[in-house]
């Protein structure tokens, strides 16, 4: 194959990229934009499990104690932090009835710690709906009310949202984008809520459960020793023939999941890890495929442009090379306009840490190491 062949050929898949993003978005179900509640709502409980979450937490409380919603209760599990993660939440709790922190027991055999932690702050809850958030999350202050309007509206047992991925460093801007094209061009909604379809998606950072459905599947017992335990709820709750809602919530919640290099390739290892499960041996596979479409489109417009600047290149090498970093722009912009991830950022850089992490978690597997994350090792055959 010849350079301007692998140069259009990587164009177009940026542009089915882009068209796939956009056609996506189109078919998530939406949030109303302001519902409108009836006299008795139902009522909320919010969970949120928190280890070592200082830098997150108060933030992430005073999101949640700041909603519109009128019948909402929030409880923060502290999972024995070494921070002070307690003292913060406790200082916030002193000022206002709604917020409760618990201490989550100290961790039996066969669970892990985040499930373990959610489970805890769910005994002796009595509201209609259980709403499970990460201390990484931020909420506009209508969220709430419209998550629980969608849950209404499609009578959904558990209901899920697309968060807004943020991206601040240098490192996230490179990475964080790269991760998001894949997964939201690649996967199709209509599948996720379809209950004829074996597709299910959720995200962990704000799963809202309805009470009857979490008991009717035994809430987290049911993932008690599952890293990536959001995955996992979402395929038993279709598998219980429960309705699911995957939504479009861009505009409701912001999430920002890693805040360093170490962060990023710390978890999105373990996730890689995890899910790759016994195949990882196509994580090699991915990792060159990956390189190539998102390194090419900047590193073939700067190899060709440099080139002819010494010597003359071949019309078809410059409409080629212009083709396909134009393309990767379109799938950034098209990223940007349907899920609010930012458009900037070096790609080239970001496919080539997502090939490292990808290659790093099959040599992890392959050599039977665990993955290490918040003090905590984990190895695949937790997630089995």
């Amino acid at each position: 194959m010849s350079l301007s062949t692998l140069l259009f050929a990587v164009g177009g898949c940026h542009l089915m990229m882009a068209l796939l993003l956009l056609f996506n978005r189109a078919r998530t179900t939406k949030l109303a934009p302001d519902p409108v509640l009836p006299a008795q709502p139902p009522s909320v409980l919010i969970v949120v499990p928190a280890r070592n979450e200082e830098p997150n937490i108060e933030a992430c409380v005073r999101s949640l104690l700041a909603q519109d919603y009128p019948r909402l209760t929030v409880r923060v599990v502290d999972d024995h932090s070494t921070d002070r993660t307690a003292a913060l939440v406790q200082a916030l709790a002193d000022r206002d009835p709604r917020l409760q922190l618990c201490h989550a027991p100290t961790l039996p055999p066969g669970w892990l710690g985040k499930p373990h932690a959610l489970h805890a702050g769910t005994q002796g809850a009595d509201a209609d709906f259980l709403l499970f958030c990460d201390a990484d999350l931020r909420l506009q202050p209508d969220a709430v009310r419209r998550t629980v309007e969608v849950a209404e509206r499609t009578q959904a047992g558990l209901t899920t949202l697309v968060p807004t991925l943020v991206a601040e460093s240098f490192w996230e801007r490179a990475v964080q984008p790269v991760v998001g094209m894949l997964l939201f061009s690649l996967l199709d909604p209509v599948k996720v809520r379809n209950p004829r379809s074996k597709v299910a998606a959720a995200y962990g950072p704000y799963l809202m459960f309805r009470r009857s459905a979490y008991e009717q599947i035994g809430g987290h017992t049911c993932v008690a020793s599952e890293v990536i335990e959001d995955l996992r709820l979402a395929h038993i709750v279709k598998g219980a023939g429960i309705p699911l809602a995957y939504v479009h919530g861009v505009d409701g919640l912001e999430v920002r999941m890693y805040d360093s290099l170490r962060g990023l390739i710390n978890g999105w290892r373990k996730n890689f890890y995890i899910s790759l499960g016994s195949a990882q041996w196509l994580a090699p596979i991915a990792a060159l495929l990956i390189l190539t479409v998102f390194a090419l489109p900047t590193v073939g417009a700067l190899g060709v442009g440099l080139a002819s600047l010494f010597t003359a290149v071949s019309p078809k090498l410059v409409q080629a090379a212009a083709f396909c970093y134009g393309a990767d722009w379109a799938a950034r912009l098209a990223l940007a306009r349907a899920f609010r991830i930012t458009p900037r950022g070096i790609r080239s850089l970001g496919g080539l840490m997502v090939a490292y992490i990808l290659c790093l978690s099959a040599y992890q597997a392959a050599r039977r190491l665990p993955v290490t994350w918040r003090g905590r090792s984990y190895s695949a055959a937790s997630n089995s």
